[in-house]
């Protein structure tokens, strides 16, 4: 392990201990690092890290292990993702402090550098269960949306053939999704076998890569099953409850969020930014060049 690493994972521990943190979160693919931090930290604290796709999975002892895209992300785009699959996958909870570590990825090789205390809001009491990060944890299987948000953030990234696309996706709840909604085109995925149509196999990730040019939205089922594409959503937010500068998907996007139980995704065709909203609100954006 680096001196480097090291210094920044000493630090972190020490500013865990001093804010009452309840668990660290080591943003970055490195096994070395982790045996090193669960060692140093005992049961303190739960620990979680993070591996890329393409790499095998390494062992977190009495913790756990988040599989982020296998993209190169600078530190502020894995941290993001990576909190927001411990939400969704029920590592994290509202109402916790974590503090995160993080770096970026120079010839190679991740170094270490920030230190970062994130308070992860309770959303008015953890008791309600219509808040935007409930309802993240209900709409779907963690291995679901963690296999959507990779996707939408690799389009984000590297677009369909080269070219910038946009893409808007809803997740769970489908059947109020699909009252709230009409059909634009014919449906590209009617009468295929539900196993072809799951998000968690390739066929499917590939068919949605494919149609993500097409005009209105995909509606995915909970488990993973893409119900239709080229749905148009009737549910408008109003301008301004979504951030400045945000068109018509993203309203679209935060409106059916507010109307339904559903987790909606847009991905944005002219920045590459991945937005994720719930409950009509915007839980986090994913920077294209992060």
């Amino acid at each position: 392990m680096k001196a480097r690493n090291k210094a920044v994972i000493d630090g972190a521990i020490v500013v865990a201990r001093e804010t009452n943190a309840d668990a660290i979160l080591l943003a970055a693919s490195l096994p070395e690092e982790t045996a090193y931090l669960q060692n140093a930290v005992g049961e303190e604290r739960r620990i979680i890290a993070a591996a890329a796709t393409g790499e095998a999975p390494f062992i977190v002892k009495d913790g756990e292990l988040l599989i982020l895209p296998e993209i190169r992300m600078r530190r502020r785009g894995r941290a993001k993702v990576a909190l927001l699959e411990g939400l969704a996958s029920g590592f994290l909870q509202p109402g916790q402090r974590v503090v995160v570590i993080s770096g970026n990825t120079v010839n190679e090789e991740s170094k270490l550098d920030t230190v970062a205390i994130m308070e992860l809001g309770q959303d008015e009491g953890t008791e309600r269960d219509d808040t935007p990060l409930s309802i993240l944890r209900e709409a779907a299987d963690p291995a679901v949306f963690d296999a959507l948000l990779r996707l939408c953030v690799e389009l984000g990234h590297d677009g369909k053939e080269g070219k910038s696309v946009g893409l808007l996706v809803t997740l769970g709840d489908y059947e109020e999704v699909l009252s709230r909604s009409q059909q634009l085109v014919l449906n590209p995925f009617a009468g295929h076998a539900e196993h072809e149509r799951c998000i968690l196999f390739p066929s499917a990730r590939r068919a949605i890569r494919e149609f993500s040019g097409m005009d209105g939205a995909f509606v995915l089922r909970g488990d993973g099953v893409v119900i239709a594409g080229g749905r148009y959503l009737l549910e408008l937010a109003a301008e301004s409850s979504v951030p400045s500068g945000l068109g018509a998907r993203h309203r679209a996007a935060a409106g059916i969020s507010a109307a339904t139980r559903c987790i909606a995704i847009a991905v944005s065709e002219s920045t590459g930014d991945t937005r994720v909203f719930g409950g009509g609100r915007l839980l986090m954006t994913i920077e294209g060049g992060d």
